[in-house]
């Protein structure tokens, strides 16, 4: 992934020698056939159908993670009309679990790990060429979809029952839409969704463990059969990609004038107001049995903030641009605390407690990079950066939701903090920038980063065990951001995007108790936000 990354921003730099504009403006040639890479994410989601009953809790797996690759394909041009076809391949780093089969407190349920590794396409594309030199393109597509990668089910607890997988491949469908700018006559960039569903796949459950009468003792668990069922899943993606056009070269050269290219340095600052959504998991292991079984797990969800930003991009006359952001907000949501086979007067199979949560976010981005490409209606520009993601929630309140038996089978009222986590996250960013003018005024803007190394330090504090657990792992990640900004006058710009950060490991350690015992751990982190923003921009062009 890290050298596809490097490869991706290389094929940008490659069109830096057309960075001095052609004196005239072309009609540009979109047919013939081109070649291409890409760099971003995406978030898949796999839903596993519980065949013993209604879940009271999980089946939906988030797997979300960065993705690179490579695409290649043919356009026919007929005016401002484009046909063509399409074939992208890409390795994906997509890896989560959730809590799978959950129909009872009575029953030993399952961890549910999803992990895919490539994703293919195959489509035909359909697109409206725009601008007065014929140079930039929106289109959609649709065609055929194909992943690899596989789902895998087990019963937790350290029971020891085998693992069941779904399989490697899958087959789908596909539908897209995205926005493409010629740089030159052979360069091109782009900024692309595509929506991915794959159907449904068998999966055959894990054997498990029913407790028909409450006991203290776990050797009166019955044991269950396996039985088959089915897992849907579907994939959100966004990637930006350079073109290289094998036949460019034949546009027809116009009269119009030229475009100035921006030689002065540049500067925007502005700020935004941020309506986020988060979601934070972590799995606890069993000790000398790594994660696939598991001991615990809390998930904080549903956490929507609301906060703001202030951001900043500078770019210099020899092509060099520094950007950043920093922001905070405060929400909150609810956390659900799972535990397996725990040994209490009475053994308890499966226990959920339900916790309201207050959260708290603060966090901040600071990018370097080169213009290989800036004019008037296009910038591209491959960054290295470092980005902190500080988040502490609470939770208050504790409710029993799966066995009676088990803790807060006594409700806590949600006066009471009853447990917190304070985490941060450290991680380098390695990615590209595009800004894409679509029509006169309207302005796409997409970032796009690959997270190679992600550090979270973090600590764990039962409040009313007072149990403290220092936590840390190391891991990878995505970061994607989408804006669309419209230009008032020639400084002042307003605008409306999204933003998706993933960030997990897929092992680590928790001294539990602050005591020497080391467990092993899995953390996850997820935050979208919707973005409104204004901004002033200075430009020091002769």
């Amino acid at each position: 992934m890290r050298h596809l990354a490097w490869a991706i921003m290389l094929a940008s730099a490659a069109a830096y020698p057309a960075h001095a504009q052609e004196s005239e403006a072309v009609r540009y040639d979109w047919s013939g056939f081109y070649i291409g890479a890409h760099l971003g994410g995406g978030l898949q989601l796999s839903d596993v159908n519980d065949p013993f009953g209604p879940s009271m809790y999980g089946d939906t797996v988030r797997t979300p993670g960065p993705l690179a690759g490579g695409q290649a394909g043919y356009n026919w041009q007929f005016g401002q009309t484009l046909l063509g076809i399409e074939g992208e391949l890409g390795w994906a780093d997509f890896f989560a679990t959730n809590t799978c089969l959950a129909y009872s407190g009575f029953y030993v349920s399952a961890n549910c790990e999803d992990d895919t590794n490539a994703l293919a396409t195959l489509a035909a594309r359909l697109g409206w060429i725009v601008g007065t030199d014929g140079g930039t393109l929106l289109y959609g597509k649709a065609g055929g979809a194909w992943l690899n990668g596989d789902l895998e089910a087990t019963t937790n607890g350290g029971a020891g029952t085998p693992t069941t997988s779904s399989g490697d491949s899958r087959f789908g469908w596909m539908l897209g839409a995205g926005a493409e700018r010629m740089l030159s006559r052979q360069w091109s960039v782009k900024a692309e969704y595509d929506y991915l569903n794959f159907g449904s796949s068998s999966l055959t459950t894990p054997q498990g463990f029913f407790q028909p009468v409450p006991s203290g003792n776990p050797a009166d668990m019955v044991q269950t059969a396996s039985t088959g069922t089915n897992v849907s899943t579907d994939a959100h993606l966004f990637k930006l990609g350079v073109n290289y056009h094998l036949g460019g070269g034949a546009g027809e050269v116009i009269e119009t004038p030229a475009l100035r290219p921006i030689i002065g340095t540049t500067l925007e600052v502005g700020a935004r107001y941020v309506f986020g959504w988060g979601r934070f998991q972590k799995d606890l292991g069993i000790q000398g049995a790594g994660l696939s079984s598991l001991a615990s797990r809390l998930t904080y969800s549903g956490m929507n903030t609301q906060g703001g930003e202030l951001f900043a991009r500078a770019d210099l006359p020899n092509g060099f641009m520094a950007k950043g952001f920093i922001g905070s907000g405060n929400g909150g949501g609810s956390l659900n605390d799972e535990d397996w086979a725990v040994p209490f007067a009475v053994f308890v199979p499966y226990s959920n407690t339900w916790s309201k949560v207050d959260d708290s976010i603060r966090y901040g981005v600071i990018d370097a990079g080169y213009d290989v490409w800036h004019d008037q209606l296009v910038r591209v520009t491959p960054f290295v950066g470092y980005s902190q993601f500080h988040q502490y929630m609470e939770g208050f309140g504790c409710v029993q939701i799966a066995n009676p038996n088990s803790d807060c089978g006594t409700s806590i009222p949600v006066s009471v903090a009853v447990i917190s986590e304070d985490d941060t996250w450290h991680a380098l960013r390695l990615g590209i920038a595009a800004d894409l003018q679509i029509v006169p005024g309207l302005t796409l803007t997409a970032d796009a980063a690959y997270l190679p190394y992600v550090r979270i330090n973090g600590v764990d504090d039962h409040l009313l065990r007072s149990l403290v657990s220092p936590e840390w792992a190391t891991g990878t990640g995505a970061q994607l951001e989408l804006i669309l900004a419209y230009t008032l006058t020639d400084q002042l710009k307003i605008g409306v995007g999204g933003r998706y950060w993933t960030m997990w490991t897929e092992s680590g350690t928790v001294d539990f108790g602050d005591s020497g015992t080391y467990v092993p751990m899995r953390f996850s982190v997820e935050q979208a936000a919707l973005l409104f923003q204004g901004s002033l921009s200075f430009d020091s062009s002769p």
